[in-house]
Parts: structure tokens; sequence; C-alpha cells
């Protein structure tokens, strides 16, 4: 029987996805003895200092580089707010550690670029957390479109509206610590799945605009946290104050892929409009509705519309976070060299192209093309 691996792993950022999410994760990594859990860092301590005790980890910090430092981990998770994520991923790999990022892993495609140079330079893996690809509806819908049920893709709708859900628990309304709003929050991982499926066509333009309407108003419209994306792991928030909302609410506009494909999107924390995801994929063969898992054809002379059923029997079927165990398995099957991993550096990169020239297409008013990006390449 080989022996084991145990990767000991450091937390930095110990908010709500760290304690959610990615603390469960590695929980059922332990039960199995293929990790241990040796330290947790955030700058604020109650929240460093909560999160050690709550699951027993021997050591917190409120200056990460120290941690990195005394601790000398095997594998740290960046749970930090998004700008904060290339500063601790980059040095994470430079203490020697394999490295799993949350989303966006970046906001700029020079910065994604660059962290991919080091995860490179220091032999580490460097994974985007793009969790939503192990969610039923995208991984099953994933299995359809590889069947070649809906032939060449070429007209995507994609969209995730919270009519009011926005983050207040954090520094997600915050732009200094978290760069964007909901096409960050949310957009990245319909625009990562749709991509993932459609064997990831290079991302040549975006044309979109964003709001901040309803937060400015400071109305308190039956707010849940659970609306706002957080079903659990909020012991320790940060104040929300509406006066600090420097983000967008919605997010709108189009993408046009390589291969005369695209893309209509709609992300939204706040609309008028009832709650609701739509993730629909047209080819010249069918088209599929990921959320509704109905199949469009032609059967014959027929015009056919058939509902696809799946059913998940995954071990963590109807888990909150489901989706970041499977991927936290996954992620250690590639360290272990076991599997070949899904999340890819050029589907990351794509990704974070889309995201920077959307909020540049925002703030400049026109179409912005991913060539305009520096050092641009897929």
């Amino acid at each position: 029987k080989m022996a084991v691996k145990k990767y000991r792993i450091a937390i930095i950022g110990c908010g709500m996805i760290c304690n959610a999410a990615h603390m469960p994760s590695i929980a059922e990594l332990m039960k199995k003895g293929f990790a241990e859990v040796v330290a947790v860092a955030d700058i604020r301590e109650c929240a460093a200092r909560e999160t050690a005790k709550r699951w027993g980890i021997p050591a917190w910090y409120t200056d990460p580089q120290q941690m990195l430092d005394e601790v000398k981990p095997d594998w740290v998770s960046v749970c930090t707010p998004n700008v904060y994520h290339k500063k601790w991923s980059v040095a994470a790999l430079r203490a020697g550690a394999h490295v799993m990022c949350e989303k966006p892993m970046a906001l700029t495609y020079q910065d994604a670029k660059e962290m991919f140079d080091e995860a490179n330079k220091a032999g580490k893996l460097l994974w985007a957390c793009q969790s939503r690809r192990w969610s039923a509806d995208m991984d099953f819908a994933y299995q359809a479109m590889r069947d070649g049920d809906i032939g060449r893709p070429y007209f995507a709708d994609i969209s995730f509206v919270r009519r009011f859900g926005i983050p207040t628990w954090g520094f997600f309304h915050m732009k200094e610590h978290n760069g964007g709003g909901s096409f960050c929050d949310l957009g990245v991982h319909f625009i990562d799945a749709l991509l993932w499926m459609c064997d990831n066509p290079r991302v040549e333009a975006v044309s979109g605009m964003q709001t901040d309407v309803l937060a400015k108003k400071k109305e308190d419209i039956l707010l849940s946290i659970k609306e706002s994306g957080a079903y659990i792991g909020t012991f320790t928030p940060r104040k929300y104050d509406p006066d600090e909302f420097s983000v967008e609410e919605f997010a709108a506009g189009t993408m046009r892929l390589a291969g005369n494909f695209l893309v209509n999107f709609k992300f939204t924390w706040a609309l008028n409009q009832p709650t609701a995801k739509h993730f629909l994929i047209c080819g010249d063969k069918g088209g599929i509705d990921v959320e509704k898992f109905m199949l469009y054809k032609n059967v014959g002379k027929f015009q056919s519309e058939t509902e696809l059923k799946y059913f998940d029997n995954r071990p963590f079927a109807g888990v909150a976070f489901d989706a970041h165990r499977y991927m936290y398995e996954h992620v250690y099957n590639v360290i272990e060299g076991r599997e070949e991993r899904l999340v890819k550096p050029e589907e990351t990169l794509n990704v974070v192209a889309a995201i920077e020239a959307f909020y540049r297409s925002a703030a400049e008013n026109r179409e912005i093309r991913t060539v305009e990006l520096g050092g641009y390449e897929l």
C-alpha cells in the first residue's frame, strides 16, 4: 500500500468563503488523511482567531507573509477580497506552496499572466477556484454538450439576476478591496462555465455597461444574507455601510467570441426583476437551456422540446457549497498526478480577459477588443 502524502494547508482570508466552502472541503480531505490545516491568516484579528478556534487550527496570524515565512505550508488557499489575490498568490508560490485562489483570480489579463508565470517558475500548481464547473447543472450540461447535441454553438444568453441580494458582510461592495461588483462575483462563474462548455473560444470583444442605482437608495428591501450568496459562514461579518458602495450592482452587455459567436449577458445584485438564472446555448443543430435542462431540436419535420433528466447521486448532493468539495478532491488528485487539471490556465486567462474588457468598456462607453489588453494571447 502506497503511503499517502499529507499536505500542510494554510489559508489567507478568514471570511465567508473560507468558513462556508474551503474549510468544510479541506475537512473532507483530512478525513482521508490527505491534508491538515496548519495555520490561517486574516488582517482582522477576530476573523483569524475565531476561524482557528472554530476549526481547531493550531496557529493564526494577522500578517499572511509572517505565516508563510514561519509555517512554510505545502498548499495555500487564497480567500481574500479580489484586489489582494495576486499579491498573496504570488507570495505563496514564492514560499514554495501550491495555490488555490478564489475567483476571479485577477482583474486584468496582465496580472493573471504574471501569476501563472510565477507558478511556472516555482513549478507549482496555481488554480482558479471556478467551482461552478462541479455544480450539478453545469456538469451535466457539459456532458450533454460533449455529445454534440447542439452542434456548433454560435449564440448564448446568460444571466444571473438577484432582485435584491447585495453582499453585506465583507468587502464585496468596495472597489478599493474588490475591484468590481456583480460581474466579478456572479458573472465570472457563468462566463467560465460557458467558455468551458464551448471548448474555450477566444473572447474577442466586450461591450458592457454598469449601474449602481438601487444600492445608493439605501433601502433595506427584505435583504437576506442567503439571497446574497452566503448560506452559511458569516461568523465575523464586517459591518455593511451603503455609503461605502463603490462597485456595480448591475452589469449587462454582449461579448463576441471567436467563430462569429455572440453572447448576451446580465449579472445583478439588485434589479427590479424576479430573481432568476438563465443559461441558454444555441448551435446549428439545437439549443440547450441549462437551468430548465431542455433540449431544443428538430426531429424529422417537427420541432421538439425535450426535457432532459439528470440525477445528482454524488456524495454531497444538496450540501451548501458542494462544488468546492469536489473541486478540492480534484485539485489534490491533480497535485498527486492522478488527474489532468480541469480548470486550465488558458481558460482562466480567457475569463480574466473578459473581465478586464468589460470594466474598460463600461468605463470608456465603447466596445473593447481584447487585442487592446496588454499582451493578450491565447
